[in-house]
């Protein structure tokens, strides 16, 4: 069986879609799928076609600086993108008509969405629509322009559009599926594979860490993107009191995005706060090696709820403590003091209290929390088992089952 993902962006760009889909295609590629990806116009390449994780990419863009990025774009930039969607349909009719795939599965934006549904119904192939969030919605209870408001509305509309249009639709989380048949999608249409960890992976570059034993404790940290809703400036004014009582603890912060200056700026008040940067996938354990406990301070709003991240489940498979705002997308993932903690999100002095009770921990408890993390992680949240799934919805596909 040969699967074509059409995605809008991929590795080496970092982001929780990018690794999501590079645990896709690896997960599938383990389980004996035969898995190819073509990227958009805004993710660069080094060639038309190059291996990452021996999985061919094929590229329609390279040395392009109109890239994906989280910097607000106005109307015209937003036109002048969408209309990439044209050689972007060419080049992906090529891939389809030179690859003959059994399955075309398209990864959200609509962008990839559109031309997939057309070459599936020219080609007759089923097409499969996987929705990671609806970031139209996010900033919903902001005050806008009409103009903005009707590219934000036009833009949820086409997404929708593309999923009653599909064979299937894979959403991360119950949640997300709620919020589309909300908006009229069949739910029988909808099916739900949550977000989980590559552990082949990660197994492989934990043999490369040098503190393989968690001897400190007092370390917190966050890996991943800067940006408002993930709550930096909430943690950085919690940390802040914490170390005024525990002095040795420290805050390591991993990433970039559109925040990374003004909370700099916050942190420069703050002792112990350390900025990182970026660090590519492949060398993550290192940034993992130095945190003892991680913190996802998301604030809640609706794309928090909908949407299950990444990294707290990485964490518990680096056998790290988690501690995480209670938004919908967390709380499907831990369950308070048992492979995790939670507090309420935008509660600072909860999220004080919670971060100082982890620092008290005795060796027991801390161990046992590591424990079912990690056992949490393996028999319920593995790339593999997800693989599993993604295969008999394929296989159903072609064989003309649950086509909607």
């Amino acid at each position: 069986m040969k699967i074509l993902h059409i995605l809008y962006q991929s590795l080496p760009q970092i982001s929780g879609s990018s690794i999501r889909s590079r645990d896709i295609l690896m997960s599938q590629q383990e389980l004996g799928l035969e898995v190819m990806a073509i990227t958009s116009p805004f993710q660069n390449g080094n060639k038309k076609k190059e291996q990452i994780d021996q999985i061919t990419y094929i590229r329609t863009s390279i040395n392009n600086r109109n890239t994906i990025s989280d910097n607000p774009k106005g109307f015209f930039k937003r036109f002048s993108r969408l209309l990439q969607i044209i050689p972007f349909s060419h080049k992906l009719k090529q891939s389809i008509v030179g690859e003959e795939p059994d399955v075309l599965h398209a990864h959200a934006m609509f962008f990839c969405g559109l031309p997939a549904i057309y070459y599936g119904w020219k080609y007759k192939k089923p097409v499969v629509y996987e929705v990671r969030s609806l970031w139209m919605l996010s900033k919903s209870k902001e005050r806008k322009g009409r103009l903005k408001s009707l590219i934000e509305r036009l833009l949820f509309s086409l997404e929708l559009y593309v999923m009653m249009k599909v064979s299937k639709v894979i959403a991360i989380n119950d949640n997300l599926k709620s919020v589309l048949v909300g908006n009229g999608i069949p739910e029988n249409k909808i099916e739900v594979i949550n977000n989980a960890v590559n552990v082949t992976l990660i197994d492989k570059l934990k043999l490369n860490s040098t503190n393989k034993e968690s001897v400190l404790r007092a370390n917190f940290g966050y890996i991943g993107t800067l940006t408002p809703h993930e709550g930096l400036d909430f943690l950085i004014r919690a940390f802040k009191n914490v170390n005024s009582i525990y002095p040795e603890t420290k805050l390591l912060i991993f990433g970039s995005g559109i925040e990374s200056e003004s909370i700099k700026k916050l942190a420069n008040e703050v002792k112990n706060v350390e900025f990182h940067g970026s660090i590519n996938p492949d060398r993550v354990y290192k940034a993992f090696s130095l945190i003892d406990i991680i913190v996802n301070p998301r604030y809640k709003n609706k794309l928090t709820d909908s949407v299950t991240p990444l990294k707290p489940l990485e964490a518990m498979a680096y056998e790290k403590l988690v501690i995480a705002s209670n938004v919908g997308g967390m709380k499907e993932l831990i369950v308070h003091n048992d492979n995790g903690l939670l507090f309420e999100a935008g509660n600072q002095k909860e999220l004080e209290k919670v971060m100082e009770s982890v620092l008290r921990l005795d060796e027991k408890e801390h161990s046992r929390i590591l424990k079912n993390a990690l056992k949490y992680v393996y028999e319920e949240k593995s790339w593999l088992q997800n693989a599993r799934d993604y295969k008999l919805i394929y296989s159903n596909l072609l064989k003309g089952e649950n086509i909607t």
